[in-house]
């Protein structure tokens, strides 16, 4: 993964935030289709979202600092110059939680690359909550996942676990640049026969349309969310 891909710029700070999901887990209950894992981003942050009206786990990408936030007592590390493993120990050891099994180095964040990847975050996931609202029946929040980075929101057709997941990666092992995925499962191997307005159809470890990100990022929000959801309707054909 190159330095000057999305992804090898934040690369630190996802690190550090597959750590505030381990930490979340531990805080509230199992959610459905693995939601108490996920994250947020909510104007500069990332965010646990507010946990058992309590706790608030965050990073403000623009003050570049983590807030442990519990019971109207806030705790902050600075990202750019604190030792974060070390700091975030001593933190969560006050209210009895676990690092483990978090074995992921912490290192410092370059103001940068936050300033860089919160310029991103922000048009991909505004385009995506305007789809969002697009959709009818049942269907998830936007989640920020830590694993792949990616943003996604899953819709659910309520019969035998049919689903489509429709998100934007900033990158990953395989691919290095961004990209929009389609993916509804279990997926017809006939769907790839329909004609697609943008994108391609992908196959292999994954089944579904794949579109570059830079291919569509100088359109307006309202456009990408517009052709997500056409795209959407597409995969919606595999379960007709």
């Amino acid at each position: 993964m190159s330095v000057d891909s999305l992804l090898g710029k934040i690369k630190g700070l996802q690190s550090i935030c597959k750590v505030i999901s381990i930490l979340k887990s531990q805080l509230i209950e199992e959610l459905p289709h693995y939601g108490h894992d996920a994250l947020y981003l909510n104007n500069d942050e990332i965010t646990t979202g507010l946990l058992n009206n309590m706790t608030e786990i965050k990073v403000h990408l623009v003050a570049g600092q983590l807030l442990y936030f519990h019971n109207e007592h806030g705790h902050f590390i600075d990202l750019i110059r604190d030792n974060i493993l070390e700091n975030l120990k001593s933190i969560v050891a006050r209210y009895g939680i676990s690092m483990t099994p978090s074995t992921t180095p912490l290192t410092n964040l370059q103001p940068e690359a936050l300033s860089y990847y919160l310029s991103w975050a922000t048009k991909v996931s505004r385009c995506l909550e305007l789809f969002r609202m697009k959709l009818r029946g049942h269907f998830t929040q936007l989640h920020l996942w830590t694993h792949g980075f990616d943003f996604s929101v899953e819709w659910f057709t309520g019969k035998n676990d049919e689903q489509i997941g429709i998100g934007i990666s900033p990158g990953d092992d395989k691919y290095e640049s961004p990209y929009l995925y389609v993916n509804p499962y279990p997926f017809k191997q006939k769907m790839d026969e329909l004609v697609l307005p943008i994108g391609i159809w992908h196959t292999g470890d994954w089944n579904g349309i794949k579109v570059e990100w830079k291919n569509i990022e100088n359109m307006s929000e309202q456009e990408i969310s517009n052709l997500v959801y056409d795209l959407f309707l597409l995969a919606e054909c595999n379960f007709k």
